[in-house]
C-alpha cells in the first residue's frame, strides 16, 4: 500500500510509519546549566500516529530489553528533565513521548558530525527557550525506508498546515514543504543552527554547508574574511618532497541530499613529490584524513568562479566526491598550478619546465587563452532543427522526475539474439561476447552491429526493425574472423572492416551478396585507424581512403596493382613514436590526426609536414572526430572528453582554421574539456563499480547539417552534450539516460539531432533525445543501489 492510501485509510489513531533504531537526546544552549547533550534514550524508536482527521503526533517510544524491568536507579539523574518532555504520569508512560506535529516544530533533517542522518526539532513543552530534541538513526535503518518516513512527514506537514487531505496536495506544495524540513532554522540565536554528535560536541549543522541562509552566508562570509593561520607539516604526507602546504575547508557530497557538506573547516593539503614522476595528495583534518595518487583517475574538476577543487574517492567499490574550498584565490591558483603541473610530469614522465611557455599555458587552463562571443563562435542557424534539438536535449522537470524505468520516449529495443548464434543440438545458444560495435549507414536509414563473426543490420524509422543478418563472415580463404571498425564503402553498397589478428590486412565486403570479396595488404605497416578521405566520401563512389599506422599516415587505393595498397607519394612516416590511434577528415578532406600520447596534428593533404601540431594534455586519445567545416574537432578520451575549436583568432591569418594555417606562437586551440561532474560520477561509479570509460564520441551529423550535439557512453548510460551549453559555460551542459546493460556505442541517425541509435551488449535501442534527462540520483542510480554509501 503506497502513502496516499495508508493516509486515506488511516484509523483514528494508529501508527503510519515507525523507524525501528535510534539514538534520542535533548538539546540545549551551550549557556544553559544543563548538559548540552543529554541522551534520553539509546535505542528508541520513532513513530509518525494519527490522532485524528488532520492530526498527527511524534512518538518516541524506549526500545527496552528483555532483562529491562523498570527504568531503575540509573534513570534518576535525569528523570525530572525527562519528565518535563514528556509529560510522563506512569513508568509506562516513561517508555513513550509525544510530540503534536505541527510546522511550529520546525522538524529538520540534517547530520551528525560522523554522518550519522538525524532529525532535529523543538521542544515545545521544554524547560528552557531553544530547547530541541534530537532523533540520530541507526546506521543499519535502511535510507530508502528513511525517504519513506520524511514523505510521510511532508504530507502530515500538508494535512495539518492546511487541514486538507493530502491527496489534494500539489507537487509543488509538497516541493516547498519539504525545502522547509531541509533549510535550517534562521533565527538570530547561532547555537539554534548547531546539531550534536553522540559525544555531545557541537558542530554547525552539515546541512548549512553549500546552500546556507541568509543570516548563516553573512556569518561564513565574515569568518572567511578573516586571515587564515599558515598550517603545520602535514602528519599523513608520505615520504618526499613537499610541494604544496596550504589550508582549505573540506566538503563532502552527500548521495541522498544531493549536496555538499562539510567536514572541516580548516584542513591542511599538501601535495607531495614521492619519486619516479609519482605525487601525492594528502588532506588532514581533526576528524577526517585521506590521500590519493595524483591522477586524472579522480575525476579532478576546477571552478575558478567558487574557488573550489573537487574529486572523487574510491574504496570498497563505493566512489565518495570530496570537494575543497579555498579561503581566497591566491591559494585556489597556487593549489591550481601545482596540481596541474605534477598531473602532466606523472602522465608524460617529464619534467614540466622543459615544456615550452605557450604550451605550459595551454596545458594550464586550455579554455581560457582567449575568449570570444558565442556567436563569433558558434553560428547556429535558425532552422527548424536547431530549435527542435534543443528543445530535445533541454529535458523539462516533468521530464526529469519520471521513474527510472519510463521508456516512453524510446521507439523501439530489439534483442540482439535475432542475430546471435544458432542453438545447437541441444536447444542451446553457444555463448556470445555481446555486440563489439554500431555503425550508422547516411542511407536508407540502416544500422550495422558488430556481434562475434555476425553483422545485424537494423532499419530506423517509427519504430526500430532487424532487418537481416550476415552471417559467419570469413576471409577469402574460409578463415572465420570477428571484425573490426568498419567502414561504410561505395555508396554504402560495401563494408570495409580489419581483423584484429591480421594488422595488415583490410577486407571489403560486399554488403548485397553478404559476403568479402577483396583483400587488401598494407605492407609492413600494420594498420591502426582508418577512414573516408573526405567525411561523407562514403555517400560516392570514391575508392581511396585514409590509414593510419603508429607512426604513419598515407592513402589506401585498392586499385593499385602491386599486392601493398598503400601510395607511396601520398605518405608521411615520421622517425619518432608518434603512437597515432586515430583519425577524421572534414568535408573538403582535411585530416585530424590523435595520438595515444594526446597530441593531435592536423594537415590540410597527405603527404607533407603537418600545418598544425595542438600539444598534449598528458590523456592519450581513443577516438577523434571532426565537424564537417573543420571548424571543431571532438577527441575521446577515457575519462574526459576534448573539444577544440579550430579557429585561428589573432595575427594575421585570423578567421581561418588551423589545418590551412598555424596557430601564431603566443595562441593555442582553445580546448573544452567535457567530464562528468565528480558529484554526478560518484553515483555512476558505485552503481557501476568501475570507473568513467567513454565510448567514441560523435557529433550529430549530415550533409548541410551544423554540428549542436555530442552523443557518448560509459557503463550503462547513454550521455549527450549540447555544444551550446558547453559555450555558455554551463556548469552540467549534459543530459543522460540510464539503461538496465552496458552501452557498447551510441550514434545520431543520420541528418538528425533528435534520434540516437544504441547499441547495447545484447540489444540495439532506437530512442529520442528527449529521454535523456538532466542528471539526479533517481536517474543515475537505482534507489536500492543508494544504500551501498551508507551500509
Amino acid at each position: 500500500m503506497n502513502l496516499i492510501k495508508k493516509f486515506m485509510n488511516q484509523g483514528t489513531t494508529s501508527d503510519l510509519l515507525t523507524l525501528p533504531s535510534g539514538e534520542f537526546n535533548i538539546l540545549r544552549s551551550k549557556h544553559s546549566p544543563k548538559s548540552s547533550l543529554e541522551c534520553i534514550y539509546s535505542d528508541a524508536s520513532l513513530s509518525i500516529r494519527t490522532m485524528g482527521q488532520f492530526r498527527y503526533d511524534l512518538i518516541v517510544r524506549r526500545v527496552s530489553e528483555s532483562s529491562d524491568t523498570n527504568l531503575g536507579d540509573d534513570d534518576d539523574d535525569f528523570s525530572d528533565d525527562s519528565r518535563s518532555i514528556m509529560s510522563v504520569q506512569s513508568k509506562k508512560k516513561e517508555e513513550e513521548s509525544a510530540f503534536p506535529f505541527s510546522p511550529d516544530l520546525h522538524f529538520l533533517k540534517t547530520w551528525t558530525k560522523s554522518g550519522e542522518v538525524a532529525f532535529v526539532w523543538k521542544n515545545l513543552s521544554g524547560d528552557e527557550n531553544g530547547e530541541r530534541v534530537q532523533f540520530v538513526l541507526s546506521d543499519d535503518v535502511p535510507h530508502k525506508d528513511i525517504e519513506r518516513f520524511l514523505e510521510a512527514i511532508y504530507y502530515c506537514y500538508y494535512e495539518v498546515k492546511y487541514e486538507k487531505p493530502s491527496l489534494s496536495a500539489s507537487t509543488e506544495q509538497i516541493k516547498e514543504i519539504e525545502l522547509i524540513c531541509n533549510t535550517p532554522m534562521d533565527e538570530s540565536d547561532e547555537e539554534n543552527d548547531r546539531v550534536y554528535d553522540s559525544s555531545g560536541e557541537a558542530f554547525e549543522d552539515a546541512s548549512d554547508s553549500m546552500t546556507k541562509s541568509k543570516s548563516a552566508a553573512k556569518r561564513t562570509h565574515k569568518k572567511s574574511a578573516k586571515p587564515l593561520r599558515p598550517p603545520s607539516p602535514a602528519a599523513t604526507a608520505p615520504d618526499g618532497k613537499q610541494l604544496l602546504l596550504q589550508n582549505a575547508a573540506l566538503y563532502l557530497f552527500d548521495p541522498m541530499a544531493e549536496k555538499f557538506l562539510e567536514q572541516e573547516s580548516k584542513a591542511k593539503i599538501t601535495i607531495v613529490d614521492v619519486g619516479s614522476y609519482s605525487y601525492w595528495l594528502s588532506i588532514e583534518g581533526k576528524d577526517n584524513r585521506l590521500g590519493t595518487d595524483i591522477s586524472p583517475n579522480i575525476n579532478p574538476t576546477f571552478s575558478s568562479k567558487k574557488l573550489t577543487f573537487v574529486f572523487n574517492y574510491t574504496f570498497e567499490n563505493i566512489t565518495l566526491s570530496y570537494m575543497l574550498k579555498f579561503a581566497n584565490a591566491k591559494d585556489f591558483k597556487e593549489f591550481r598550478a601545482t596540481w596541474t603541473q605534477t598531473v602532466w610530469m606523472s602522465l608524460n614522465k617529464d619534467d614540466w619546465n622543459k615544456l615550452p611557455a605557450v604550451e605550459q599555458e595551454y596545458v594550464s587552463d586550455p579554455t581560457e587563452l582567449l575568449s570570444q562571443q558565442l556567436d563569433d563562435i558558434l553560428n547556429l542557424n535558425d532552422n527548424n532543427d536547431r530549435h527542435a534539438g534543443e528543445s530535445a536535449i533541454d529535458s523539462s522537470s516533468s521530464e526529469e522526475e519520471e521513474s527510472d524505468d519510463d521508456d516512453g520516449h524510446s521507439s523501439a529495443i530489439v534483442s540482439s539474439s535475432k542475430f546471435g548464434k544458432s542453438e545447437d543440438a541441444t536447444g542451446r545458444r553457444p555463448k556470445s561476447g555481446g555486440n563489439k560495435s554500431l555503425t550508422v549507414s547516411a542511407k536508407n536509414n540502416r544500422s550495422y552491429v558488430i556481434r562475434d563473426n555476425k553483422i545485424g543490420v537494423f532499419k530506423s524509422g517509427s519504430d526500430l526493425e532487424f532487418v537481416t543478418a550476415i552471417n559467419d563472415i570469413a576471409g577469402l580463404n574460409g578463415a572465420a574472423f570477428s571484425p573490426e571498425n568498419p567502414m561504410m564503402y561505395m555508396g554504402e553498397n560495401a563494408m570495409v572492416f580489419s581483423d584484429p589478428d591480421n594488422k595488415n590486412t583490410l577486407y571489403k565486403m560486399d554488403l548485397n551478396r553478404g559476403a568479402v570479396v577483396e583483400e587488401w595488404t598494407t605492407g609492413d605497416k600494420n594498420v591502426v585507424q582508418y577512414g573516408p578521405s573526405k567525411k561523407f566520401d562514403q555517400l560516392t563512389d570514391e575508392q581511396t581512403f585514409i590509414g593510419v599506422s603508429g607512426n604513419g599516415i598515407f592513402k589506401i587505393d585498392p586499385r593499385l596493382h602491386n599486392s601493398n595498397k598503400i601510395v607511396v607519394d601520398q605518405s608521411k612516416e615520421y622517425k619518432g613514436k608518434c603512437k597515432f590511434s586515430s583519425l577524421a577528415t572534414t568535408e573538403n578532406g582535411y585530416i585530424a590526426v590523435g595520438s595515444e600520447m594526446g597530441g593531435v596534428k592536423l594537415y590540410d593533404r597527405l603527404g607533407i609536414r603537418a600545418k598544425t601540431a595542438i600539444p598534449s594534455l598528458g590523456e592519450p586519445i581513443r577516438h577523434i572526430c571532426a565537424s564537417a567545416d573543420g571548424r571543431w574537432l571532438l577527441a575521446t578520451c577515457d575519462n574526459m572528453l576534448m573539444l577544440m575549436d579550430m579557429t585561428v583568432k589573432t595575427g594575421k591569418n585570423q578567421g581561418t582554421i588551423a589545418f590551412l594555417k598555424a596557430f601564431p606562437a603566443a595562441e593555442n586551440a582553445k580546448t573544452y574539456i567535457l567530464k562528468i561532474s565528480p558529484e554526478h560520477a560518484s553515483y555512476m561509479m558505485t552503481y557501476m563499480k568501475r570507473p568513467i570509460k567513454f565510448t567514441r564520441a560523435y557529433f550529430n551529423t549530415g550533409i548541410g547539417k551544423t554540428e549542436e550535439t555530442i552523443v557518448t557512453s560509459t557503463g550503462p548510460f547513454a550521455i549527450a552534450w549540447s555544444l551550446k551549453k558547453i559555450l555558455e559555460n554551463n556548469e552540467k551542459p549534459y543530459t543522460v539516460r540510464r539503461y538496465d546493460s552496458d552501452v557498447v556505442e551510441d550514434n545520431f541517425e543520420f541528418g538528425s539531432q533528435r534520434k540516437v541509435i544504441v547499441a547495447l551488449k545484447d540489444e540495439v535501442s532506437q530512442t529520442k533525445l528527449g529521454s535523456f534527462k538532466k542528471p539526479s540520483k533517481n536517474v543515475l542510480i537505482p534507489k536500492d543501489t543508494l544504500d551501498d554509501f551508507y551500509n
